[in-house]
């Protein structure tokens, strides 16, 4: 397995935040060192819906996309299933990160099922994980495919650029 940085641009998808990382000084060498970190990287996508402006900030101000970088990286290693029992997460940027699930509002429904058999328990089990797992937002984005794995951490992809607090784009 590689480390999260050579994971990350492997993907392909998030080519945007990755070229980010390798413009600012030291963000690469800390998330190819020991770790563990968590990722919730955008995907390019979700760069594309900030304004022209936001993303010209972005392009010429390396402090304030080092900035922004970082406060999508949390020191320590938080699956999906861990997210669920947080409400903030710390940032390497200093400034912390709301965790939501919409869970409650997700229909479940009414019916009762009999799990005794080991296939239907399966399902059923793999259902509502998926249906949490997809409720799990940060700062107003949502996850979208939770859990890549890393040598030394784990990123979960995300359909929002999260701007720090006090952060002018």
């Amino acid at each position: 397995m590689a480390n999260i940085f050579e994971t990350a641009r492997a993907e392909h998808a998030y080519n945007r935040y990755v070229k980010g990382l390798e413009s600012v000084a030291g963000l690469v060498e800390t998330l190819s060192g020991p770790g563990p970190f968590t990722i919730f990287i955008p995907t390019d996508a979700a760069f594309d819906r900030l304004s022209q402006d936001q993303q010209a900030t972005l392009a010429e101000d390396p402090e304030t996309l080092a900035r922004v970088l970082k406060y999508h990286i949390v020191p320590g290693y938080y699956s999906a299933d861990d997210l669920l029992d947080r409400l903030f997460l710390k940032t390497l940027e200093g400034q912390r990160l709301r965790v939501w699930s919409d869970v409650s509002e997700v229909p479940l429904g009414e019916e009762e099922i009999d799990t005794r058999s080991d296939a239907l328990n399966y399902i059923a089990s793999d259902t509502v994980t998926t249906s949490v797992r997809e409720s799990i937002k940060m700062n107003g984005g949502h996850v979208i495919q939770a859990n890549l794995k890393a040598d030394n951490g784990i990123m979960h992809v995300i359909d929002k650029v999260l701007i720090p607090s006090f952060t002018m784009l």
